[in-house]
């Protein structure tokens, strides 16, 4: 017969044990988390003592253990377990099955392992406070950006440092691309042979006006220069065909003599020769005869030679110009080529500079357009160990957080699309450009206009 102290006692023995049972584990992704290392574990066991009608408790057992590096527990008793692959309820079974093989029980034990404390997850790069920080289960990123502060923005102090910085970065591109920017302009006006530079308009909103004169002043000089010195080259290649053209005349003159002299010569002699035969005439005034005329006969054959060197002389001249012409217009190409990939580089230091500056605290204005951000997002990757290996992976503001993962921010700077390979023919990035920028960082401001 049961007495009342005795159904009291099974009442709260059985809610006991409903209560163990049933631990709410904390939720974990679809609930079946894994026990990693450096997970804090709090375990009981009960014993049901049928003869007594009640539970006990196994106090040598209970109590809180720590996941060891490796994936074991050790457990007063029964020893170590590997539980690095098992979750909260498996982890309780397995303990059940070892105190019962150990102790020799008839029936298994109750046990319950319930999770105290997981593993700490890391955060790193642009917070306010990297370290370490407590997991939770359903932990996301953002949530645990909070945890570290929020995103960095430095003090004062240094951010006015930082905007300094940038500022003369953007001061010293702007006068690159003057002089860059002009560069190409003398380049492109010496492949296409024109008499002049066309230099872009406004190149005095990217920098003060005397600097921007000083170095299109520069640009012309090298361009005369190089002008005139091929037109001093042209001009005595010139003189030089004129010569040898002059040369041609006269010995065509002195040909046109020596044929003259010859055919005299062929007429005596033709008179000569029915002399010699009758014996009117010495053999010797025929000899004389043949001779001269053998010796006009080389010396017009000497001349035409000499016409034919003077004229070979004269193309020689023609193709030494034509070279000079085309040795400068490959030049050119080549360093107008190069003088593009720079101005692409530029506008890539450019860009950068502008985000690193808002970043920084600093608003362009002019730059942003109505309702985008004044900074930039923070990207974000965690680094992730499973099995032995850690694994990089891509990540935003909602990716769930496992424990031990280590997750890093950055700014998402972004940079300019065009790039030293792009087309030589499309100058857009001639055309962004800023006005000189004041040191004053406080004020930064940066007006973006085109140079048509």
């Amino acid at each position: 017969m049961w007495t009342i102290n005795g159904i009291v006692r099974k009442l709260v023995a059985a809610a006991m044990v409903s209560l163990l049972t049933a631990l709410p584990f904390p939720a974990y992704a679809n609930g079946d988390y894994k026990l990693a290392p450096y997970t804090r574990l709090r375990l009981t066991v009960l014993e049901w003592i049928a003869a007594r009608g009640e539970y006990r408790e196994w106090t040598a057992l209970n109590g809180e253990y720590v996941v060891s590096d490796s994936g074991t527990v050790l457990l007063p008793l029964i020893g170590t377990i590997d539980i690095s692959t098992l979750d909260a309820a498996s982890a309780a079974n397995e303990i059940s099955k070892r105190i019962q093989k150990t102790t020799g029980l008839v029936a298994m034990p109750n046990v319950a392992v319930q999770v105290v404390d997981y593993p700490a997850i890391f955060l790193v790069g642009n917070v306010e406070r990297p370290g370490e920080y407590r997991f939770r289960p359903g932990l996301t990123v953002l949530q645990s950006v909070a945890l570290a502060g929020g995103r960095y923005r430095p003090r004062e102090e240094a951010r006015t440092v930082e905007q300094i910085q940038y500022l003369g970065e953007l001061q010293s591109v702007h006068g690159e691309m003057v002089r860059t920017l002009a560069r190409a302009a003398r380049l492109r006006a010496e492949v296409a042979g024109a008499a002049d530079i066309q230099f872009p308009e406004n190149l005095s909103e990217l920098a003060d006006p005397t600097s921007v004169d000083t170095i299109i002043a520069e640009e012309r000089a090298i361009f005369e220069t190089q002008s005139n010195g091929l037109k001093r080259q042209l001009t005595n290649l010139d003189e030089l065909r004129g010569l040898f053209t002059s040369e041609i005349a006269v010995l065509e003159e002195k040909v046109a003599g020596h044929e003259k002299q010859i055919k005299l010569m062929d007429a005596e002699l033709a008179t000569v020769k029915p002399l010699v035969e009758r014996g009117i005439a010495t053999t010797s005034r025929q000899s004389d005869l043949q001779r001269i005329i053998t010796t006009l006969q080389a010396d017009r054959l000497d001349q035409v030679t000499a016409i034919m060197r003077a004229r070979q002389s004269i193309s020689q001249a023609s193709r030494d110009a034509q070279n000079l012409i085309n040795l400068r217009q490959t030049t050119a190409t080549t360093e107008l080529q190069s003088t593009q990939a720079a101005l692409d580089q530029l506008k890539i230091r450019q860009d950068t500079a502008e985000r690193l500056l808002v970043a920084a605290g600093s608003i362009l204005s002019g730059k942003t357009k109505p309702g985008e951000k004044q900074e930039p997002d923070l990207v974000f990757t965690i680094t992730r160990t499973t099995g032995s290996q850690p694994i990089e992976i891509a990540a935003n503001e909602d990716t769930v957080l496992v424990p031990g993962d280590v997750v890093r921010a950055a700014l998402n700077v972004r940079f300019s699309q065009k790039t030293a390979g792009s087309d030589q023919n499309d100058t857009s990035a001639e055309k962004a450009s800023f006005a000189p920028l004041s040191g004053d960082a406080g004020a930064a401001e940066t007006h973006f206009k085109a140079i048509q």
